[in-house]
């Protein structure tokens, strides 16, 4: 039972209180990969003061989390929030996981919208201005919205390339790319943890390897890191990891590779030689780990499933195209047979496989939730029928999930000691206009991995859990004073029951909340306790290598 308890102050001149707050008679899990300790930890404004036996000293405030798990507060290392965070600073599927610091910016990010590059109509539903400029812009935006988690965010190379190179399918000229560097050159020094690509998705797919070399050496330079969603996961993996890891040797920056799986069932199996290839890599000297969610279904708008040329100068480009029934049978025919110069995200699913998550308003919402394969037979259609006319209906705004890895492919990487844990997801809502189609990654993706592969199936630890979810994840991302639960670091903390904690969302209903998350502390604030929100909004924007102080040392 989580209890609230107040310490009296005896006296009319009551002495000055050592700790703000102090967390009660947990099992402390540090984020070190340390086995659990029980132990009070002692808040003093944003920072733990102490950790040991606190409960004679003299506290304003104590939170009694006896049975509970202890921990930092998780990490998501690959979240989608930027937008979400400021319609709806309580970020709730989010901090119900635990989650207290997000990093976002895979290919796109709001703190480096421009007038050409903005997508306001995503703001437009909310009310919410584009009112800012750059990432100190966005920062200060944030904070005025206030937020209960932290969020930082990465520098993704699809917006350089989309501001400077624009929407077709060719190589960056000398100068362009002079200004693509000083772009990524400036996000850095504003900030940035680092930059990213996501090479499956127009325009990002145009980049060449040397571009993102460039790029990515630019973000060394300030200490930061290159994430790559890779340029396929499924029929040509291994090249596309050949890839990321020469651009990290190249470049001389660490690689993170961005939600790690083994997609299409005729490569099932892989994931055993997906890690091994990574681990030659890291013994080569190429500092290169992963991020993964739980899951075996990915998820991302059905205009992906497309060749890139089909795609190639924007969605209002790509739907003139598919106007063309010329175009269709052409793609579909590229489709139905090629491999190479794109991600063939239908032969890795099948239509039985690719299962309709959200549509635009307008458009007939009975078809979320259910698979392409099975519309087309409801309908008496041919499935590629079904299929474009949900592009064209949708006016290539609908989202989808993709059944494509298998669970023993999920279990062997997240085996792997290099991998930390992200949702690929923005923070969202069961109701209101947040309560859009969604992923069962954007609720129970840290739970998950805690109530099923922890306590139910052991495949790791509970102490080497919580250090992916921590202070790995930090050191993977250079998040400085988080991570670690220890004197002078930030006090984002989390406690859980570790015989409850599970993930609730499915497929099918994927707007239910987790269950076993009783208490998070953000910058050294209560945001949830006894399960339930406070209304507190201590987040704020976290920066990267360029702006981060010396680690403070207590």
């Amino acid at each position: 039972m989580l209890a609230v308890l107040v310490a009296a102050a005896p006296g009319c001149q009551p002495a000055p209180l050592p700790f703000d707050l102090v967390l009660l008679g947990g099992r402390v899990v540090d984020g070190t990969g340390q086995p659990p300790q029980r132990a009070d930890i002692g808040i003093r404004g944003d920072r733990i003061a102490e950790i040991g036996e606190l409960a004679s000293r003299r506290t304003g405030r104590a939170i009694d989390v006896t049975g509970l798990v202890v921990s930092p507060g998780f990490i998501d290392v690959q979240g989608q929030s930027g937008v979400t965070l400021l319609a709806d600073g309580r970020g709730e599927s989010h901090l119900r996981q635990g989650i207290t610091t997000e990093i976002i910016g895979e290919a796109s990010s709001p703190a480096f919208w421009t007038e050409t590059t903005s997508e306001t109509d995503a703001l437009a539903p909310f009310g919410v201005p584009f009112d800012w400029n750059g990432l100190p812009g966005y920062a200060e935006r944030l904070r005025r919205r206030g937020t209960t988690i932290n969020l930082g965010t990465l520098v993704p190379a699809t917006m350089a390339r989309r501001e400077i190179v624009g929407l077709q399918n060719r190589t960056a000229t000398p100068d362009e790319l002079a200004r693509m560097e000083a772009f990524v050159d400036q996000a850095m020094r504003d900030g940035a943890f680092g930059v990213s690509s996501a090479l499956i998705y127009a325009p990002g797919a145009y980049a060449s390897t040397d571009e993102l070399v460039a790029l990515a050496r630019v973000a060394g330079r300030y200490g930061g890191v290159y994430v790559s969603h890779v340029r396929g996961e499924s029929f040509r993996l291994l090249e596309a990891l050949d890839e990321a890891v020469r651009i990290g040797r190249e470049a001389a920056v660490p690689v993170v590779i961005f939600h790690l799986k083994v997609a299409a069932r005729a490569n099932w199996g892989r994931m055993s030689d997906v890690v091994r290839r990574l681990g030659e890599a890291q013994q080569s000297g190429v500092d290169v780990s992963a991020t993964m969610y739980p899951y075996t279904a990915g998820g991302t708008n059905l205009n992906a499933t497309l060749p890139l040329w089909v795609q190639e100068g924007g969605r209002e480009a790509m739907l003139a195209r598919l106007a063309d029934p010329a175009v269709r049978a052409r793609a579909r025919r590229e489709i139905e047979t090629t491999i190479d110069g794109w991600e063939n995200l239908i032969l890795g699913s099948t239509f039985d496989g690719i299962q309709v998550a959200s549509v635009p308003a307008g458009m007939d919402h009975g078809v979320v939730g259910r698979r392409i394969g099975e519309l087309a037979r409801e309908r008496n259609q041919d499935p590629w029928e079904t299929y474009f006319s949900l592009l064209r209906d949708g006016a290539g705004q609908v989202g989808a999930l993709f059944h494509m890895m298998s669970e023993q492919d999920v279990r062997t990487g997240l085996g792997w000691g290099s991998v930390t844990i992200g949702t690929d997801s923005a923070a969202v809502r069961p109701d209101g206009l947040l309560a859009r189609g969604a992923h069962p990654r954007a609720y129970g993706t840290f739970p998950r991995v805690l109530g099923t592969y922890v306590r139910d199936e052991g495949l790791l630890s509970l102490p080497e859990a919580i250090r992916r979810m921590t202070s790995a994840a930090a050191a993977q991302f250079r998040i400085r004073d988080r991570g670690i639960l220890r004197a002078g670091m930030y006090a984002d903390v989390v406690a859980f029951d570790l015989a409850t904690i599970a993930d609730r969302a499915t497929y099918e209903q994927p707007h239910q909340y987790p269950a076993g998350v009783r208490c998070v502390v953000v910058n050294g604030v209560p945001v949830i306790e006894s399960g339930e929100l406070t209304g507190a909004r201590p987040g704020r924007p976290i920066f990267g290598p360029a702006l981060q102080p010396a680690t403070r040392q207590n």
